[in-house]
């Protein structure tokens, strides 16, 4: 949800939400144990040297901060979340929780957001929820990825109803060895340029090891779709579609869970661009090998992009986002000076892409899988201007003018190598360090190759540093670099004060 708003009721709001982050030391007790309600305030700023937000500072953060700066931004949350605070009680069988996060921005782009606004029921491991809630796709390390493939974080929640498992559900059954994770889930697409359009979205992972296992192996897939809706742009010669709409009925849903179109797809009354897939299908799989030790968790894992029957027989090999994570154990007696918490290193490819032509001889196979570009949906797998998957692959107002004007498609640049490095620290048990970088060769798309590759670095430094006069009130700082590229040259800073109660 957005809603633009003028200068003068932003400063109405600043000084009332500064005077919530001023509450005096004895209203802000840790914590809070017994109450399940708890809540945020954020009040910050962002600058540059450019007007374009450096890349590390807008990304994989839900949509809540504007591709061009200056900004100056107020974040708000209250939460009930399951069970309560002390935890030497067992949870309940039966629980319910709610989110509510608004995020408001003045600057070159004003606006009311709500990249949370949700209810969850559970009963046991199940979970039903409906609303905008903060979530990623895939498995891998949730913490400092650089974006999973198909779902990141980098865009504003889509509102949904889904039911589900809460993680993993271990299957006494079998011992506890299997363990299974699960949802299905029904989403309004709500974007201005298509009306009525939907997202189907799923998933099923299996864990191999018991819960205190030693070793243990994930796999599993996600699929996602695009379907329904009506526009202008659809009508015309092309044969996107009939009359500017796209099958949305009941009698379609079939077609758009299973991915099976009917062989007599013509008498049904579909076209020929539906008789492939009804919809705009993608995902991945994916693959992990988690290994803990007293020293700490390592895991390795892998997922790999589906769009086509091509690409779900791997013949798109070695495309995707490989990865390495380690987590590091807490020690148990007196804290070093500084203490590394977690490092993740990752690899995402995306070149291959099965063949550079669509039709590949010798095979009744597709190639050249174009990813996140649909013809029906001509903003393909983005949401509001954000890339749903990896933010590697954008859309194409996120990169500079004179990269826009040698590219194709609303995502002109799916052919990427790139490689990062993610590094988390405590110094004196205390403040919180973060280093993000990355670095990518970009190819454009098959249809629409650039003359030569564009390369682009960024990193981020950040820190979290809690203020001992205001008890459970933190500043925060992040620093980040933009070397000229797919993006403008740039630096900036991102400083904000969070209290929590």
């Amino acid at each position: 949800m957005k809603v633009t708003f003028t200068g003068n009721a932003f400063r109405l709001l600043l000084p009332a939400l500064f005077s919530l982050l001023g509450c005096g030391p004895g209203l802000a007790q840790s914590g809070f144990p017994g109450r399940s309600v708890q809540g945020e305030v954020e009040a910050g700023g962002l600058v540059s040297t450019d007007r374009a937000t450096p890349f590390w500072l807008r990304t994989n953060l839900y949509g809540i901060v504007p591709l061009e700066s200056p900004i100056v931004t107020l974040r708000a949350s209250l939460r009930r979340e399951y069970g309560r605070l002390d935890t030497t009680r067992a949870a309940r069988r039966f629980d319910w929780g709610f989110v509510v996060n608004p995020v408001v921005n003045a600057g070159r782009e004003n606006g009311l957001l709500l990249p949370e606004a949700f209810v969850k029921v559970k009963y046991g491991m199940i979970e039903l929820f409906g609303g905008r809630r903060r979530e990623v796709i895939g498995l891998g390390d949730t913490t400092l990825t650089s974006g999973f493939l198909i779902g990141s974080g980098n865009a504003l929640p889509i509102p949904k109803i889904q039911i589900g498992t809460r993680g993993y559900a271990s299957l006494p059954f079998l011992g506890r060895f299997v363990a299974v994770s699960a949802s299905f889930g029904h989403a309004w697409f709500n974007v201005p340029y298509i009306r009525g359009a939907y997202l189907h979205q799923k998933h099923l992972y299996l864990r191999f090891g018991k819960p205190r296992s030693r070793l243990k192996v994930h796999a599993g897939i996600n699929h996602q779709v695009q379907w329904g809706g009506e526009a202008e742009y659809l009508k015309g010669p092309a044969g996107l579609s009939a009359n500017g709409k796209l099958p949305s009925s009941l009698k379609d849903y079939g077609f758009i869970i299973s991915a099976i179109v009917p062989g007599n797809w013509a008498e049904r009354g579909y076209i020929s661009f539906d008789s492939y897939k009804i919809g705009n299908h993608l995902g991945s799989y994916d693959f992990g090998l988690e290994f803990n030790t007293r020293q700490g968790n390592l895991m390795l894992y892998h997922q790999h992009p589906y769009e086509d029957v091509s690409s779900l027989l791997f013949m798109n090999f070695p495309d995707g986002l490989w990865g390495f994570s380690w987590a590091n154990v807490p020690p148990l007696t007196r804290s070093p000076a500084f203490r590394l918490e977690r490092l993740t290193l990752e690899y995402l490819m995306t070149v291959d892409q099965t063949a550079s032509t669509f039709y590949v001889p010798g095979s009744s196979y597709q190639g050249a899988d174009n990813y996140f570009n649909h013809g029906q949906y001509k903003e393909g797998w983005s949401y509001r201007n954000r890339s749903i998957g990896t933010p590697f692959l954008a859309p194409i107002t996120n990169y500079r003018p004179e990269v826009q004007a040698q590219s194709g498609g609303f995502f002109p640049n799916n052919r990427v190598r790139m490689w990062y490095a993610g590094a988390r620290g405590l110094v004196k048990n205390r403040v919180g360090l973060t280093l993000r970088a990355s670095y990518s060769q970009n190819f454009g798309t098959i249809p629409v190759p650039y003359a030569a590759a564009i390369g682009q670095f960024s990193a981020l430094a950040g820190a979290e540093i809690p203020l001992s006069r205001w008890p459970n009130t933190v500043l925060t700082t992040s620093l980040a670099v933009d070397g000229k590229g797919m993006f403008p040259a740039a630096a900036g800073g991102f400083f904000s004060v969070r209290k929590r109660w």
